[in-house]
């Protein structure tokens, strides 16, 4: 199959229509940093065990996509080791101190978190022991997802924060939204790719892009992400129409433009 190119100049325009309706729209981000603020500042930092609490995840790197689902917040010990008590043990603890303050709110444990489930919004709590590093960020153990009910060490979320927003102004602005297209690319063709991952490789693998669409054509290599119609050279070839309506129709459904 080839295509020839041809130019398609109200390509861009839905591409800027597409990344509008897939943000969350300013009521959502209002309600969301009211929410947090209050769930962070009343609810868990005045908790004897609890040193603070951040943002972390999708919400926090500004490539969280509409509808919200989870925010992600890392609440951070205090007086504990990760030697000294077990991860289940905090987990009950945090869930049974939400249950208190919350008892008409769904709470519930899903390691490694506490999921507490509001009506507009969703907060994944993961309780994380801070550990001073001398090389740079500190160290954070949060609980395995498995069964053994130990601590597993993670790399500090602001390094990829950090990482992302220097890659974003790299690319002029245009790497968030990319990522918020590839995420509804994988929640609309149902793939497994997480999130976190999808940022990484897109950081140390993209370093230039003419467009959203050269972005697009980019990051499905780098995610190895195929379909059994067409290559990345039918991909490349197609004219700037044909590429829209293989967006539409097998990249993102409905939610980019028809017209």
């Amino acid at each position: 199959m080839y295509f020839q190119n041809s130019s398609y100049s109200g390509l861009s325009t839905k591409f800027e229509k597409f990344r509008q309706k897939i943000e969350l729209t300013q009521n959502q981000r209002d309600k969301i940093k009211t929410s947090h603020k209050h769930l962070r500042e009343k609810i868990l930092q005045p908790l004897d065990y609890v040193s603070q609490t951040f943002l972390t995840g999708s919400y926090k790197k500004k490539t969280l996509i509409n509808p919200a689902n989870d925010i992600d917040v890392f609440v951070v010990l205090s007086g504990y080791t990760q030697y000294d008590i077990k991860p289940n043990t905090i987990l009950d603890k945090l869930k049974k101190d939400l249950n208190i303050t919350y008892p008409k709110t769904p709470v519930k444990q899903d390691k490694p978190c506490i999921v507490i489930d509001f009506n507009h919004v969703t907060f994944e709590l993961t309780p994380a022991i801070e550990v001073e590093n001398y090389w740079g960020y500190n160290t954070f153990y949060i609980p395995e997802m498995s069964k053994n009910n130990t601590w597993q060490s993670v790399e500090n979320p602001r390094v990829l924060e950090e990482k992302l927003t220097e890659a974003n102004k790299r690319l002029n602005q245009k790497l968030n939204p990319l990522i918020k297209m590839m995420k509804k690319c994988k929640i609309h063709n149902g793939l497994k790719t997480p999130s976190f991952e999808m940022e990484k490789m897109a950081i140390d693998s993209l370093y230039y892009i003419n467009g959203f669409r050269d972005g697009i054509e980019q990051l499905l290599k780098i995610y190895n992400w195929t379909t059994k119609s067409y290559t990345s050279y039918d991909i490349e070839n197609m004219s700037d129409g044909e590429f829209s309506i293989f967006c539409r129709d097998i990249l993102f459904g409905f939610d980019f433009p028809k017209d």
